[in-house]
């Protein structure tokens, strides 16, 4: 079945191109990220990248904001308030055509850094150890993202892609199946359309896909959380992604259009009323990769295609109260056709008509309140689901026929509470509970029938405690997190601490560690389900420099206690190596399996300030576990290193009054060690005609070094205060390097081959704000 793009698609998109909308502002509010309240009386201090003029404001007795007469580029937020510490906000973009506006939440916890980019939708007193903030505005920037957070996330310390056509995250040496994703603060399902890409035996994921289903346009700021998360974060013992979705401009009505080689993106938003009390945000996106295909781009020689619809209404209540609906639909494909011609065969896979499909829905609903002027309680609930089908038949091969059908559904809800007793003093605490179930229905040569089903529920309620000393150079957060398993029976109690102290003004050192666990992989059966746990800690150094500049060093280490190896006699498997459904081979599993990762990462970042920046790290670390045989091995994950480093330059001038043009050259350099397999028994493969593992030894095997250059170059027009526009040009491995992806048999050339990852990816877009 075609997938078709209506044409009755945003028609107004047309029709308001010609209208002129109102000069570039910039606008916000400023709370208290402790109680939420307003902030009246806030000094607010704007200042151009490109320019000396000062432009200064105060917050009214709403605690707003507003800045007039802006020329579009980048900016510069510094905010004062009595009782707190300057707050600096960089890398604000404004845009023309576009009203940008900003919530801030204002934080009067000792010496926070004093280079922010802003958060909209973050009200943590403390930013935790390990986490990563993900702006909007860097998955516009940064090279061969796809405006996708989680490829953007690569760039950063401890982070390194599994595969090239997948945004899978091995983080600190685990498994991109230990990875769980958070919408608007309650756990989802795989929020991801081609579940099945870039994996070894083309099933589905639990935790990546080829690209999110949010597009960029919808999202809000968001964090990668790496280790160590504070209390109110659990069931996740790798990472995990908390994402946000903007609220829509409640003033005026904005629109943007973008097309590329990839597809047609289209957003709307504006107000629901004139009484600014509600707004919409809606998206829509739809691709082909045909375009890449034409112009020799191989993707395996498959038809490849998604769209997904996206939204979010926000309203204010007159007690400061807010409501938000949000949502989301998404359909992928991709198809294979067998060849027809003999003399085009050139593997096993082209006798096949391979044929997969996902559908994904996400529906939620939250609700805020103020508590007097010290908290707010916060309560969301979200249905989520997903389901995917995989066939794969051949009239000369029947034998080798499979197929997939894979459902998973989840139901989650979650109360939250802050309140602060005093100045040094915050509680908060909350519960979430979550519904899911699961089924998976499989056959193949391998395992002739499986069928497997789980329906459970569990429940997280969680407490910290924030205190501040009176010199307000140490901070505290204790906490507990629970996590109740009643479909086993299982239960855990895990202490999270994190102590910040402030050595000298812009130097910190922060001390964190507690107990994680997490479900295992729902595609085991009900008998192999229990819970995996892990100990983590790290220490961390920050220097937040007066200027553009940041560094940060961290020592991390994660144990994991308990993980399924095999049980009744001795072998090197472990849950740990797994990513995927229905690849390695096993029997009876028992949690007494150990795990440990242990690295130092360092980082170096230069915000976006005179027109350049600059981000390198390094992550040196060692992924190891030990199986039923009591033999210490590297896992799959253990590259050794990752090396990053992204940098750019822009280059703005003014054509004439209220006309700016900007010319843009960004790039990324990635550079790791390679990722870690099975040998491969090519005797007992040519016997089975198909991939058989020598397991004895563990993943002994590792893959060459993985080396990948992107480039973006990108031209900016705005054009008063009429539409804003950015023509751009991507270059995924631009030095068009052939990484390995993985080893497998192949029962048509009779031999051991190389999958390789994706060579040259270009993506040409044309952006359209207005």
């Amino acid at each position: 079945m075609k997938i078709i793009a209506t044409r009755a698609t945003f028609p107004l998109f047309f029709i308001l191109l010609a209208l002129g909308l109102h000069a570039q502002t910039l606008r916000g509010t400023v709370r208290d990220a402790s109680g939420g309240e307003v902030l009246a009386g806030a000094d607010l201090l704007l200042t151009g990248q490109r320019d000396s003029i000062f432009r200064t404001a105060i917050s009214d007795e709403k605690g707003a904001f507003l800045f007039e007469d802006l020329r579009p580029g980048y900016y510069t937020l510094k905010v004062n308030y009595g009782g707190f510490r300057p707050m600096v906000l960089r890398e604000i973009n404004i845009a023309g055509g576009k009203e940008s506006v900003l919530d801030i939440a204002y934080n009067q916890n000792v010496d926070l850094p004093l280079l922010t980019i802003v958060n909209t939708s973050d009200r943590r007193p403390v930013q935790p150890l390990g986490e990563i903030p993900l702006t909007r505005e860097q998955t516009l920037r940064f090279p061969a993202t796809f405006f996708d957070p989680a490829r953007l996330a690569m760039a950063y310390p401890g982070v390194m892609n599994n595969d090239d056509q997948a945004n899978g995250m091995v983080i600190r040496g685990n498994s991109p199946a230990s990875l769980r994703w958070r919408l608007e603060g309650v756990d989802i399902v795989n929020p991801n359309h081609l579940t099945n890409a870039g994996t070894f035996g083309d099933r589905p994921t639990a935790a990546a896909g080829g690209v999110l289903m949010f597009s960029a346009q919808l999202l809000d700021n968001s964090s990668l959380l790496t280790g160590s998360y504070p209390a109110g974060y659990g069931e996740a013992i790798g990472g995990v992604m908390d994402m946000n979705l903007r609220s829509g401009n409640n003033r005026q009505h904005e629109f943007t259009a973008q097309a590329g080689l990839i597809g047609l993106d289209l957003a709307a938003e504006g107000p629901l009323s004139q009484r600014e009390n509600g707004s919409y945000l809606v998206n829509y996106r739809y691709s082909t990769v045909g375009l890449l295909g034409q112009m020799g781009v191989s993707f395996g020689d498959e038809d490849i295609r998604f769209q997904d619809l996206s939204f979010k209404l926000h309203f204010t209540g007159n007690r400061g109260g807010e409501w938000s609906l949000f949502g989301l639909g998404g359909l992928s494909k991709n198809i294979f056709t067998h060849k027809t011609d003999s003399a085009e065969v050139e593997a096993f896979k082209d006798f096949f008509d391979i044929d997969y499909s996902s559908k994904t829905g996400i529906i939620g609903i939250s609700h805020q309140l103020p508590l007097s002027r010290r908290g707010w309680i916060k309560f969301t609930a979200a249905a989520s689901g997903q389901s995917n089908e995989r066939t794969s038949v051949s009239d000369a091969f029947e034998d080798f026929d499979s197929s997939d059908d894979l459902d998973e559904s989840k139901i989650s809800g979650a109360a939250m509470l802050s309140y602060r007793f005093g100045p040094q003093i915050r509680l908060m605490g909350g519960a979430m509970v979550n519904r899911q179930r699961y089924s998976a229905n499989s056959t193949d040569r391998r395992m002739p029938l499986e069928r497997i089903e789980h329906t459970f529920a569990t429940a997280q309620p969680w407490l910290s405690l924030y205190w501040k000393s009176k010199s307000e150079k140490t901070l505290v957060n204790a906490g507990l997190h629970s996590l109740f398993f009643p479909y086993k029976d299982r239960s855990a109690l895990e202490p999270r601490v994190s102590i910040t102290q402030t050595l000298t003004p812009g130097h910190r050192l922060t001390l964190s560690g507690g107990l994680f666990s997490q479900v295992a992989p729902l595609w085991l059966s009900k008998d192999a389900l229990d819970l995996l746990r892990s100990w983590q800690t790290g220490l961390r150094y920050s220097w937040n420099a007066e200027n553009e500049w940041t560094l940060s060093g961290e020592l991390f280490y994660q144990k994991t206690t308990e993980t399924g190896v095999d049980a009744g006699f001795a072998s090197s498997y472990s849950l740990l190596n797994e990513s995927e459904y229905n690849i390695f081979e096993r029997k009876m599993l028992v949690y007494d399996g150990l795990g440990r990762n242990a690295g130092i990462e360092l980082n170096a970042e230069r915000y976006l300030s005179d027109g350049w920046f600059l981000l390198l790290n390094t992550t040196l670390f060692k992924s190891e576990y030990r199986g039923s045989d009591e033999v210490w091995r590297s896992t799959r994950w253990d590259s050794r290193r990752i090396i990053n480093l992204t940098a750019g330059k822009e280059w703005q001038r003014d054509k004439r009054p209220g006309q700016v043009r900007s010319f843009g050259l960004n790039g990324r350099i990635g550079l790791a060690g390679g990722l870690r397999a099975m040998p491969i028994d090519a005797l007992a493969s040519e016997a089975a005609g198909m991939t058989v593992f020598d397991a004895g030894e563990g993943f002994s095997v590792q893959q060459k070094d993985y080396f990948r250059l992107d480039i973006r170059i990108y031209w900016k027009r705005s054009l008063g205060d009429r539409r804003n526009s950015t023509f751009a040009m991507d270059f995924q491995n631009a030095t068009m390097q052939e990484n390995e992806a993985y080893r497998y048999y192949d029962p048509f050339t009779l031999q051991v081959e190389t999958k390789k990852l994706l060579r040259l990816i270009p993506h040409i877009s044309w952006r359209l704000e207005f």
